[in-house]
């Protein structure tokens, strides 16, 4: 398995076009789920952001983890089986069937379709980072303006997907519909549209530390923004953090630093979950 991250320049190009000719045939196998299950897809797929509250309650119902009677373990069939984007995520998929990692393909495409469409500046790139440890390096990303604001469009839902089928916690019906208009907003801006020209501050970062003293494994910074103006808002993510599966400790040290321990986390899942 080689994680997005270690890819190099060619292969990341490589990886971006494998990832977008996914796009049609994921969509169409969703549309052919729907079917199968007496569903009808026009109906459903309407190009709205409303339309995920409906998708995502029928897809929670029909994921299936990978010990579900009559589901197939990705691991009993090839690498190549599996969405790519799972391919460079995953050394091996921990809880979703064959068939879920299908339907969340599919649900990557309408996403992707719907967003474009509403925000027509947006675009699909590599996402580059000078920091070796960035999560989303060599990922595909779409992005509009400068760039500077990746979205890794299968994170969210897989992240999801795992948590609610292992119990960890549920996902309301609007989840995705919720993303899909925050990421509309963001990416119908156009470059130089903040004030004044500056760039704009990212909400956080996120760090690995591993490596230094003090024995936690992340350190998130905030941005003046969220750490000042939303600070209940921070509390209430410290506190729902704590709570998931494999976080250890959740320590917000300052109003603008929040030290994690979760040592079976990776920075991408962390920084998804975040987002």
């Amino acid at each position: 398995m080689t994680n997005y991250r270690d890819l190099t320049t060619a292969e990341a190009t490589a990886a971006l076009q494998e990832f977008l000719d996914e796009r049609g045939p994921a969509l169409a196998r969703l549309r052919d789920y729907l079917v199968a299950d007496g569903q009808d897809p026009v109906a459903l797929l309407d190009g709205t952001p409303e339309s995920f509250v409906p998708l995502w309650r029928w897809m929670l119902s029909r994921l299936t983890s990978i010990d579900a009677p009559g589901a197939t373990d990705p691991a009993s069939v090839p690498r190549e089986a599996w969405p790519s984007w799972e391919r460079h995520t995953a050394e091996k998929e921990p809880t979703l069937s064959l068939e879920s990692l299908t339907l969340l393909d599919g649900l990557v495409s309408y996403l992707a379709a719907v967003v474009r469409n509403r925000a027509p500046l947006a675009r699909w790139e590599i996402a580059r980072d000078p920091h070796k440890r960035y999560a989303y390096n060599n990922h595909p990303v779409l992005v509009s303006g400068r760039g500077e604001n990746h979205n890794f469009l299968p994170g969210l839902s897989t992240v999801d997907a795992r948590a609610a089928l292992r119990g960890v916690r549920e996902s309301p019906d609007d989840t995705i519909a919720v993303y899909a208009r925050a990421l509309i907003e963001q990416l119908g801006t156009a470059a130089g549209d903040t004030a004044e020209g500056l760039e704009p501050e990212p909400p956080f970062e996120i760090g690995d530390v591993r490596d230094e003293p003090g024995g936690y494994d992340f350190e998130i910074g905030l941005g003046d923004e969220i750490a000042h103006e939303r600070s209940a808002d921070v509390d209430r993510v410290v506190r729902k953090l704590s709570r998931e599966d494999g976080i250890l400790e959740v320590l917000r040290e300052d109003r603008e630093l929040i030290l994690v321990r979760a040592p079976s986390w990776s920075l991408g899942a962390l920084q998804t979950w975040i987002s």
